[in-house]
């Protein structure tokens, strides 16, 4: 029955975000008021107690955290203990074969992580199995056998402390002597937050009201890792029940507990007894009155600023858990219960809650709105791949859905956030909701200051550029704007991007630019020069520049000279070069610089690939593949047709006639059809000329291509009139004549016409059809 009890529970538990108290609809009343009632007779079997951490999460959750009755009975074999005492044994002499084979053998048995702990603890003799194990690590015979009977031990020793058998006998006995005092509290620290729930039981149990004082005094010292599940218990009903929480949470003294003291202390509705407790409280925490001039509100809202940025007062208990747990209030059982989720998202999940706190007092604060914003997308970014978040109920809409609803007063924030934390997955997905939603003024902002979207342009991952120019393209604005002469060259690079990208090589040496030139060419097109100056200068012409190889010193200063006004060189990433002896003190250099990295001079083309990698990671950003590079050369190819034919644009797009020549070139053929498109809008004769050329020379290209090429250069003619030299007119009625593809030669016979040539050239066809007959 208790067993089928806690397997209910666990599936049927709920809750929401918000931190109100959780409903229990799986669970009649009789069931609930069951369950205390066993409780209240000390929870004599661990079967029961086990249930109750069971029951605070979900179901294929528990298993993997707790230890069963039979698992935390079980005993270690003497050959298991032997194996440990051996793998110790050999360690220590340096005989490193014979401890690995000793290590294989324990792990082989396939041991219970509690089992394994006692193993190796009745194998220690005095010897400092921790020790051992970390110094093993550092010797790479022994690191993958030492490291996974650590993880194996840490798992039992995690067992162990939050077996709830055992934390219930630790309370039980603490208020027998001193000595049982400090014996429970020692198993009570490593137990940690998921003693609360048990602590609470024992508060709420009339049987026990002799052991308050007691515990009262044990969470105190037990400290910090109990705030959580604390601050969560201050919704319960009783006031007795608050004041004693209230008193542990000024006995501890940190300042996470102040929004909610201050909440209580400040409520006209708090009993005066209460009120007073938590005064208390709030003067033993904050004794110099640091904390006084702000409000509850603003209090949440620091909170769940310190939440968001991790700061180390209020980050996650176990970090190096795969999960730790969110608590709420259960009003059914007057108790808290731990939802355990992924580790990376905790701090999003704690930094909501806490600005939901925030708009509860106060509705209309938009700091707390984007905070809220950024920490719900970021979610999205931070959850492991193959992860859930149990936080979220099946059928709740996603992040994108609160971003879009909220526009862009409240994601320029958010977007803010993303770019000072160099967050590139964050600047991504807020970006896309901005391009959604955002009108001109919304996205550029008054035009004097830049916005965040603007500020997006200088960014160095290509990607975040690439989608902040599509915005701003999108918006349309009719006036310009502070970074507005930048859109239309980076829509280029989006453009540009998609052919083999350009390297600057600077180096003195001839024979090291050489060498690394023949490593690099297959990946890059390598332009290389003695000094900066000859390197910028020769690349003028280039509207893309992937990445920047210098050496150390000089002429890295001269490079950031020039990145200040050149566009092409301000985001790009830098690899400076230096000796092997150099390599440090280059790293101290440029540690604060997450675009720079350093290399080896004359480094191998996997050694400066895999910099430029830790330079893209660092900003939380990778490699663009293959397919997004083909999707951001079209979706700019796109902007920058639709801006060709508005007439009343504000942007200049013949500044990308550059790029988009270059991109004919390109190995897609989705590409070249994009890029044509866009040149035959362009009122341009030189953009003419250039898809004149492009078709002339296409016929070794598919027909689709073929067939593109010459219908965007009619386009432009129609748009534009004749601006071909008369070699490519030549050529023209060459191909209209010749062309055997029916297709392809319809389409140069419509570009011939819309050219209007002032020749008799349609005579001349009409006979020559006539002579076929």
């Amino acid at each position: 029955m208790l067993k089928s009890l806690s397997t209910q529970r666990a599936q049927q538990m709920c809750h929401n975000l918000s931190g109100n108290s959780v409903p229990l609809p799986g669970i009649a009343g009789w069931q609930q008021e069951k369950r205390t009632r066993l409780f209240q007779r000390f929870l004599g079997s661990a079967a029961l107690a086990g249930a109750l951490l069971i029951t605070a999460m979900p179901a294929h959750q528990a298993q993997a955290q707790q230890a069963s009755p039979a698992m935390m009975a079980a005993k270690p074999s003497t050959k298991l203990i032997n194996d440990a005492d051996l793998f110790l044994h050999y360690s220590l002499l340096g005989k490193e074969n014979l401890a690995q084979d000793c290590g294989k053998a324990f792990l082989k048995a396939s041991p219970s992580p509690v089992v394994a702990l006692r193993a190796f603890d009745a194998a220690a003799n005095g010897r400092n199995v921790s020790e051992i194990l970390i110094g093993n690590q550092q010797n790479k015979p022994l690191k993958k056998v030492s490291a996974a009977i650590s993880a194996l031990l840490q798992k039992g020793h995690l067992m162990v402390a939050r077996n709830p058998a055992r934390i219930i006998a630790a309370i039980k006995v603490m208020v027998n002597s001193p000595r049982a005092y400090v014996v429970s509290r020692q198993r009570l620290y490593a137990a940690g937050e998921f003693s609360v729930p048990f602590f609470i039981h024992f508060l709420n149990s009339p049987s026990h009201a002799s052991y308050g004082p007691t515990i009262v005094q044990m969470m105190s010292d037990i400290g910090k890792s109990l705030l959580n599940p604390l601050v969560r218990q201050l919704a319960t009903p009783s006031t007795p029940e608050k004041i004693q929480i209230v008193q542990v949470l000024g006995n501890i003294g940190y300042p996470q507990a102040l929004p909610y003291l201050v909440q209580i202390a400040n409520d006209k509705n708090t009993p005066p007894d209460l009120q007073k407790a938590a005064r208390t409280a709030i003067s033993k925490i904050d004794p110099t009155g640091r904390f006084n001039h702000l409000s509850a509100a603003e209090l949440y809202l620091w909170l769940a600023e310190s939440y968001y940025h991790n700061e180390p007062s209020v980050a996650a208990n176990y970090p190096n858990e795969a999960t730790n747990p969110v608590w709420y209030y259960d009003q059914g059982l007057n108790d808290v219960i731990g939802v355990p989720v992924p580790t990376p998202i905790w701090k999003d999940i704690q930094t909501m809650r806490a600005c939901q706190a925030v708009l509860k007092l106060d509705p209309n604060n938009s700091a707390a709105i984007s905070l809220w914003l950024a920490a719900d997308l970021r979610r999205e970014v931070d959850l492991p791949a193959g992860a859930k978040d149990p936080t979220i109920k099946p059928g709740m809409p996603n992040a994108h859905y609160y971003a879009v609803a909220a526009g862009p007063r409240y994601l320029n924030p958010v977007l803010n956030i993303a770019l000072g934390a160099d967050n590139s997955p964050l600047v991504l997905k807020t970006l896309m909701a901005l391009q959604q939603t955002g009108g001109v003024d919304g996205l550029v902002g008054n035009g004097k200051a830049p916005s965040p979207l603007i500020q997006a342009l200088a960014y160095p991952d290509p990607a975040v550029r690439f989608e902040a120019a599509s915005a701003l393209a999108r918006a349309n604005p009719a006036k310009a704007f502070t970074g507005s002469d930048e859109v239309i060259p980076t829509l280029a690079q989006a453009i540009a991007q998609s052919t083999k990208p350009v390297l600057l090589l600077v180096d003195p040496d001839i024979q090291v630019r050489n060498e690394m030139k023949a490593r690099l060419r297959t990946t890059y097109h390598v332009i290389g020069a003695a000094s900066v100056a000859q390197a910028v200068t020769e690349s003028m012409g280039v509207p893309y520049i992937g990445l920047v190889i210098v050496p150390g010193g000089a002429a890295v200063e001269q490079y950031q000279q020039y990145a200040v006004t050149d566009y092409r060189l301000r985001s790009t990433p830098v690899l400076v070069m230096g000796s092997a002896s150099d390599l440090p003190k280059l790293h101290a250099q440029f540690v604060n610089e997450p675009t720079i990295g350093e290399i080896p001079t004359g480094a191998t083309a996997g050694s400066i690939s895999q910099a430029y990698t830790d330079i893209l990671t660092r900003l939380g950003s990778k490699p663009i593949s293959g397919k997004e590079s083909v999707r951001f050369a079209v979706t700019a190819a796109h902007e920058l047709k639709l801006m060709a034919m508005n007439r009343s644009c504000l942007f200049d797009v013949s500044r990308a006639i550059p790029a988009l020549k270059l991109a004919l070139q390109s190995q897609n053929n989705k590409v070249i059809i994009a890029v044509a498109g866009t040149l035959g809008q362009i009122r341009n004769p030189e953009a003419q000329r250039i898809l004149a050329h492009a078709a002339l020379n296409s016929q070794s290209n598919p027909e689709s291509v073929r067939y593109a090429l010459y219908m965007s250069l009619a386009q432009s003619a129609r748009n534009l009139g004749n601006h071909l030299s008369g070699s490519q007119i030549d050529s023209l009625i060459h191909e209209v004549s010749h062309e055997t593809n029916a297709k392809v030669r319809s389409a140069a016979a419509e570009t011939l016409g819309a050219l209007n040539v002032a020749s008799n050239q349609a005579s001349k066809l009409i006979l020559k059809q006539a002579s076929m007959k």
